[in-house]
């Protein structure tokens, strides 16, 4: 008998052989686009040697000051903050952390992992909740490090925009957090949309960044070579906009500077100001 070949056969075995291969075909594919998957304690942004990396202000500016806090529910995003401005309101000195609220949720303390990008080494320490504020979705954390105990040494912290800043449309920013999980990376976007209390960015945001610290470049700080540029912490990450039930992450909600001034100022003793120097914190002896 002479072969029929594929058009030979009856609809019904056609069918069956084109499901077959269709199935074949898409568990093929997510098998080798699959991404890797990868500890959450890996660093995966190596930096160049010194001074031959031409984003270092970038780094030590906006990605180191930032931290992953994880709870028994989920992982979120800190931004250390400097201490000089809470120190004289609390009895003991410490590191401070700004994250959003829903992160650390209603637990009194939580965990930590701070990041040494030079020795390519975490360290993941527990801190308590010295703050929340569930209308504006804002916290304040401090971790007591010892110095005896630490591996993570040189801790920097972000610079503070100033009270009084001023949004505009189009101004680009950047987003930094532990975006699903994974150790704090950056993302690019602008300023989109205002109100009162909250600001919308473009800066892709994602699962994880909540509480991660949103940055815009400020060029006329003056110093001894005339004016220079800094990053400035102007807004913590919140939210993500929902459309048919598919996060938006192009469309992300921020808390703006103004907020967290009035969020802190709810810290004793808070000691807010319109000129602040990046520090790298002091150990505690």
């Amino acid at each position: 008998m002479r072969n029929r070949g594929f058009n030979g056969l009856t609809g019904f075995r056609r069918l069956i052989i084109i499901l077959v291969l269709g199935i074949w075909g898409i568990l093929f594919t997510a098998w080798v686009t699959k991404p890797p998957e990868l500890p959450s304690d890996v660093i995966i942004i190596r930096p160049l040697p010194e001074g031959k990396n031409p984003y270092q202000r970038e780094y030590d500016e906006m990605l180191k000051p930032a931290v992953m806090i994880t709870t028994i529910t989920g992982r979120g995003t800190g931004v250390i903050i400097p201490g000089s401005l809470v120190h004289q309101s609390i009895s003991s000195t410490g590191t401070y952390i700004l994250t959003a609220a829903h992160v650390v949720g209603k637990y009194s303390s939580v965990d930590v992992t701070f990041y040494d990008y030079s020795h390519q080494d975490t360290e993941t320490l527990r801190a308590s909740i010295v703050l929340t504020d569930t209308g504006k979705d804002l916290a304040l954390i401090r971790v007591i490090r010892n110095i005896g105990d630490i591996r993570v040494k040189d801790i920097y912290s972000a610079k503070l925009a100033p009270k009084d800043y001023t949004p505009y449309l189009f101004a680009p920013v950047w987003a930094v957090g532990c975006s699903l999980g994974l150790p704090p990376r950056p993302s690019f976007g602008h300023l989109c949309a205002f109100a009162v209390d909250s600001w919308e960015v473009s800066a892709p945001i994602l699962p994880g960044n909540s509480g991660g610290g949103v940055f815009a470049k400020r060029t006329d700080v003056p110093s001894q070579d005339g004016n220079r540029s800094t990053y400035e912490l102007i807004g913590i990450a919140v939210w993500v906009r929902l459309y048919q039930d598919q996060l938006v992450t192009t469309m992300a909600g921020v808390v703006p500077i103004g907020e967290i001034y009035r969020f802190l100022d709810g810290v004793p003793g808070f000691k807010g100001s319109n000129v602040q120097k990046r520090t790298i914190e002091p150990l505690n002896d």
